[in-house]
């Protein structure tokens, strides 16, 4: 098949490009074609492509990325449907078997003010067409995907979260988590384990509902351990801003006691901090997502991947009171920190969590790898090729809610040529 992976422009890209890169080599190496373009809002594409990231050349998408800034578009990868341009990008969508909305429709920016073009991307192409939800904010952020709803074949969720807020539309949906190269294990023997470090990674896109914060914390309350975090995003600089700090001392105070910051990193240096120490921290939880269902971060099978166990909190890992989550059952293949406990409370569970003994670790290790058949990217990539065809599918019904939402957002804001 000729695949498409489309994007439009967006602020954060986050774990969306990791998702791309791998969903682009599990279709790949099952013997189709994968191209992924960016769509704009623009009657002409610039003449230099649209700048991004710098650092890692990919060898599944040809495109040039970091983590933080996305991808960098090359002109030959970029495609207009604004105005007179459309009907070009239409005929060039029509020519792939299946076309996968990688970001499933435009967002807010201001760029998209005043444009419904986007509309007929969907309307006008014979292909089959699959939206992805990354997160649990369709609700939230992008309810007028209802508009061309009934073009879809389908609707990809990468967790629970997504997998619940799409029965809000009648479409078929499926729970496909985010795809992984598992075709490495690790070396999770006690010899192994000995010379791991006792310490914890954590790297995100510091933005609210991932709680960075807190975990920044908790770091002064650890003791010998060692404490490694990574990205950046908004509550970075609200950490760090002289003039907008929302948390002073805090950041200083951490850096005191030992915290180690890395700045953005690539999936390299990740895996190489992963192997070496005992831990990763995921200290997202968010009280609207976990009433829909369970929303952890890919970097939770990164770790088991690199024989790190991961630590999750309660809310984001989908957890009842008992600790069983839909994916994630604490103290079986993972670790939980609970989540409203004082700063010092947080360090004292790292700590103990980063001093475990090995038969602890092998068994949550031995665990966490069960998990990873449901991660294989060939495996992922065949339930995408099979949602295109009616396979693997809840149906919901399109509430009330998103109508009113999506109505307000396509006459206030897309139809809005002021």
């Amino acid at each position: 098949m000729k695949v498409c992976l489309a994007f439009y422009p967006i602020d954060d890209m986050g774990g969306i490009i990791n998702h791309n890169e791998q969903l682009a080599a599990g279709l790949q190496e099952q013997g189709h074609f994968v191209e992924t373009i960016l769509l704009m809002p623009r009657e002409s594409i610039p003449r230099n492509g649209v700048a991004g990231g710098r650092g890692t050349m990919s060898p599944h998408t040809y495109l040039e990325f970091d983590q933080r800034r996305g991808y960098s578009w090359p002109r030959q990868s970029c495609y207009a449907y604004r105005g007179r341009a459309k009907q070009a990008t239409i005929e060039y969508l029509n020519s792939f078997d299946l076309i996968i909305w990688q970001v499933a429709v435009p967002t807010k920016r201001a760029e998209n003010r005043g444009n419904v073009d986007w509309i007929d991307l969907y309307h006008d192409t014979v292909a089959k067409q699959i939206a992805v939800i990354h997160d649990g904010n369709f609700l939230a952020s992008y309810p007028w995907l209802s508009v061309v709803a009934d073009k879809l074949s389908g609707i990809a969720c990468v967790h629970h979260c997504a997998y619940n807020s799409a029965r809000n539309l009648s479409v078929p949906s499926a729970l496909i988590f985010n795809p992984q190269d598992v075709s490495v294990t690790p070396d999770i023997s006690e010899t192994a384990f000995n010379l791991r470090n006792k310490g914890f990674l954590s790297v995100q896109t510091f933005k609210a509902w991932k709680h960075v914060p807190e975990l920044v914390t908790a770091i002064p309350y650890t003791r010998n351990i060692e404490c490694h975090l990574a990205g950046k995003g908004i509550d970075y600089y609200y950490l760090t801003s002289e003039d907008k700090c929302k948390w002073p001392g805090v950041w200083d105070k951490a850096l005191r006691a030992g915290m180690q910051y890395h700045d953005v990193i690539t999936n390299e240096r990740r895996d190489e901090l992963l192997r070496r120490l005992t831990c990763l921290v995921d200290p997202s939880w968010s009280h609207k997502y976990a009433k829909i269902g369970g929303h952890f971060n890919r970097v939770m099978i990164d770790a088991i991947l690199q024989g790190a166990v991961p630590i999750g909190r309660p809310l984001g890992l989908g957890m009842g009171a008992g600790g069983d989550g839909e994916l994630f059952v604490k103290n079986e293949n993972c670790l939980v920190i609970p989540t409203d406990v004082p700063a010092h409370e947080y360090g004292e569970w790292l700590t103990v969590h980063c001093n475990m003994s090995y038969s602890k670790y092998e068994s949550i290790i031995s665990n966490g790898l069960e998990l990873l058949k449901y991660f294989d990217r060939k495996t992922v990539a065949a339930e995408y090729l099979g949602l295109s065809t009616g396979d693997y599918v809840q149906y919901g019904s399109t509430s009330e809610e998103v109508v009113t939402a999506s109505a307000t957002a396509i006459v206030g804001f897309f139809n809005d040529k002021s």
